[in-house]
């Protein structure tokens, strides 16, 4: 059963605070960090769960752990949805937070940067990608409950990697909402990606099904909107003697 929880007025705007999430994870970043960090994320109440119209509100959070190392460093995706909107934060304790807002009817994303001097928000073609990783699959029997849902069983082969891997998807949600692994029959509750540092396995930790706010999904005001030609520029102004 997906958990639900009660609208409780102005206690939900509580409850989504991102930075209370994300509080446990310490971090420091510097400029040439952001800049990194930027790159590489572009190369993720009454319900409103609907089986017919086949959308979904509410939060996703995933565990990411690394498959090939013994590092300490503890990452987690969380997922904000609403209908077609989509907030994705990406977090660890070493390189910090990313975020990115999707609108998935209007293919438009933008991916949110903060520094001390002004705070960024690039428009990206992060939303025309149909996956960030190539790979094709095969169902299989068998399931297991993922995340406290029912999750069946489906072998992937990736481009990255000789040998098939198990992975998981929960059939009554759509693919969309996991921000990745979009040809899937459902959504993906155990998967992996692939970096030059090996390979990284999401596996969903928990599903809440509620509503978030709409501000969730805005563009902060404090942001400034430019495309990614812009922000290199204004990068380098505001950055050049670093």
């Amino acid at each position: 059963m997906l958990e639900k929880k009660p609208y409780k007025g102005n206690s939900l705007i509580r409850h989504f605070n991102i930075n209370s999430l994300i509080s446990s994870f310490p971090y420091t970043c510097s400029m040439k960090l952001f800049f990194t960090l930027l790159l590489f994320t572009i190369v993720t109440i009454p319900t409103l769960f609907s089986q017919k119209n086949r959308s979904f509100s509410g939060v996703l959070t995933y565990t990411i752990e690394s498959v090939n190392s013994t590092d300490s460093v503890r990452s987690k995706m969380i997922i904000f949805a609403k209908d077609s909107l989509l907030r994705v934060v990406n977090f660890n304790s070493e390189t910090g937070k990313q975020e990115l807002i999707k609108h998935l009817t209007y293919n438009k994303s933008y991916l949110l940067i903060e520094t001390p001097l002004q705070n960024f928000a690039i428009r990206t073609n992060e939303h025309l990608a149909k996956d960030s990783v190539t790979y094709t699959y095969q169902k299989k029997s068998g399931s297991k409950k993922i995340g406290g849902v029912k999750s069946k069983k489906i072998l992937v082969k990736y481009q990255e990697n000789k040998l098939p891997l198990t992975c998981y998807y929960h059939k009554k949600i759509p693919s969309k909402y996991a921000n990745t692994m979009k040809s899937f029959p459902g959504l993906a509750t155990l998967f992996y990606s692939f970096s030059e540092n090996g390979i990284l396995r999401y596996r969903l930790e928990k599903i809440e099904v509620n509503n978030p706010p709409l501000a969730l999904f805005q563009i902060p005001k404090d942001f400034k909107m430019v495309t990614m030609e812009e922000f290199s520029v204004e990068f380098d102004k505001l950055y050049k003697k670093e």
